[in-house]
């Protein structure tokens, strides 16, 4: 069964001196990196399509709160016209 929705989830990228690391409060399971903002980004997206394949839709959290690092900043991450279920194409892995 495909479902058709729009997944928007505020993500937390840390500045770790080499890489970026990003991680979804609302969703652990989707943590990643990247060398770099755009490819974290990409990252982002990715693993949380992965980490909601056939799992029940959490809230997605109001960041307004939220206290961060220095090294911190939000981004929401959005995947409008997302499709789970069999028959879907499966994401391409990044580098």
């Amino acid at each position: 069964m495909e479902h058709e929705m729009e997944v928007k989830y505020p993500a937390i990228f840390r500045d770790e001196g080499t890489y970026w690391d990003v991680r979804f409060p609302d969703v652990p399971a989707a943590q990643t990196f990247g060398a770099s903002v755009p490819i974290a980004a990409d990252n982002a997206a990715n693993a949380l399509a992965i980490a909601l394949f056939e799992q029940p839709r959490p809230v997605a959290s109001n960041p307004q709160y939220w206290r961060l690092a220095s090294t911190e900043f939000v981004v929401w991450i959005t995947m409008a016209n997302v499709q789970f279920g069999p028959g879907t194409d499966t994401p391409e892995p990044m580098n």
